[in-house]
């Protein structure tokens, strides 16, 4: 099974596993991929009927019926702590991935993975994790095209590492990824952006200016 550098690096981050559970599952690539590294079993669940068949179908093709299983619920709605030892949730907004694990109250005690990869408002979903007890244990890059994914690996019980000095919008480890400048340039090109809208209005821009000198303080190595 290929996989995108978005999912094969989320994938990375999930290995080793025992029991997948997979929320957004998209036909069900990563579920698969993981029981043939090693897995004994994964659940591809999503909360589209569409989807949902179009995973059947996969996993029945892949002639993995046997050991991945397609769910059709909301987020972690239908499972518990025993259903699986980690727990993938990709290409969602961060403030989505942040509601379905605060819906799964048992993901924040600390015995299960969680990987994590938010499609938009990443730093919202750092603050999130910081605020309910959950810290990145690792954070890396993945290029597709002209985009660039962050994926985290979390777990529970925890209350470090999710970027707090930097506004939330990266932590320590993510300074040594190869990706790191391009990621940094990008973040630098939005928020010079909606620092000039804002002062067109006559806004405060001090969250932009705090933000865009943490960026400059990083490019130079601080």
């Amino acid at each position: 099974m290929e996989l995108t550098p978005r999912l094969k690096l989320a994938a990375d981050f999930c290995l080793p596993c025992e029991k997948v559970i997979d929320v957004g599952c998209d036909h069900a690539y990563l579920c698969i991929h993981l029981v043939e590294r090693g897995a004994k079993s994964a659940v591809a669940s999503d909360i589209r009927p569409g989807p949902l068949a179009a995973a059947k179908e996969h996993i029945a093709a892949c002639g993995m019926a046997d050991r991945v299983r397609a769910v059709l619920c909301p987020g972690l709605e239908a499972f518990g702590p025993e259903d699986g030892d980690t727990v993938s949730i990709c290409g969602m907004g961060g403030e989505m991935i942040a509601s379905i694990l605060e819906a799964a109250p048992w993901t924040a005690a600390g015995s299960h993975k969680l990987v994590l990869q938010p499609m938009t408002n990443g730093h919202k979903l750092r603050q999130w994790l910081a605020e309910h007890g959950y810290g990145i244990e690792q954070e890396a890059l993945a290029r597709e095209g002209d985009r660039i994914y962050v994926v985290m690996q979390v777990f529970g019980s925890r209350t470090d590492g999710c970027g707090r000095e930097n506004h939330y919008l990266f932590t320590e480890k993510l300074l040594a990824d190869p990706l790191f400048g391009e990621f940094a340039q990008k973040l630098r090109l939005k928020y010079e952006k909606s620092r000039q809208g804002k002062a067109s209005a006559g806004l405060d821009t001090s969250e932009e200016d705090g933000i865009l000198k943490r960026l400059e303080e990083v490019s130079h190595g601080a």
